[in-house]
């Protein structure tokens, strides 16, 4: 009978095991959902999110991206990415906040991203588009990418910047416009441990939703960079 109940107690270890094991295996799921509620920087989410999984990509997560309406219904296991205005003040004027991270200890996770303040650190002039030109625009959505994906790190709990790549406190239009930028090795390995104690926790894959909790901080706003073109 004893021996019968020790393998009873084996088999359910191994269980708890392997199922620990599996969960583990399955890789985190960055569900991201884009919302441009006045336009302001239409037509440029197909390559955003193409370049932002790309970025992604190297943290381990299986990223996908969706284009949502104002005031579509987003749960607990998505982030979203929202494109705002500026709204200048003398107290603001000149700080060009291109992106922050915005999280109460059980609401909803947003990041902010301000598509004028990235086009002035590109040298360009939000409010002329129409007549930027193709090569304007490919860098503009790549930039919007590239501020996207510094919140989104900061969002996943990285509270921290870099002395250079995509997680640098300051990103100028030569890294918002680079062929490659990368995230650090630093920053990887802080991401890929907090995606490993979230899936242990929650004894499943780690998704968004592990985030929720009073331990989480929201992380500090980025400011541009003035290029050579300021």
């Amino acid at each position: 009978m004893r021996e019968c109940k020790s393998r009873a107690s084996l088999f359910v270890v191994i269980a708890l095991v392997a199922g620990a094991a599996s969960a583990a295996a399955e890789a985190p799921r960055l569900d991201l959902v884009w919302v441009d509620p006045t336009d302001l920087a239409g037509g440029t989410f197909p390559a955003l999110a193409a370049e932002s999984r790309a970025l992604l990509a190297t943290t381990g997560a299986q990223v996908t991206w969706t284009a949502a309406p104002y005031g579509a219904v987003v749960g607990p296991e998505s982030l979203v990415v929202i494109a705002v205005p500026t709204y200048a003040t003398e107290a603001n004027r000149d700080r060009h906040v291109m992106g922050s991270t915005r999280a109460t200890a059980d609401g909803p996770l947003a990041i902010w991203i301000f598509p004028d303040q990235v086009a002035w650190a590109l040298g360009l002039d939000l409010s002329l588009r129409r007549g930027w030109g193709e090569r304007a625009e490919m860098e503009f959505a790549r930039a919007l990418a590239r501020v996207a994906g510094h919140e989104i790190v900061h969002a996943l709990g990285i509270t921290t910047h870099s002395p250079g790549g995509l997680m640098a406190a300051r990103l100028d239009r030569d890294a918002l416009t680079a062929a490659v930028l990368r995230i650090d090795r630093a920053t990887l390995a802080a991401v890929r441990l907090a995606f490993d104690r979230g899936a242990r926790s929650a004894a499943g894959p780690w998704t968004l939703a592990s985030l929720r909790g009073p331990t989480f901080t929201a992380a500090a706003e980025m400011r541009a960079a003035p290029g050579s073109s300021h």
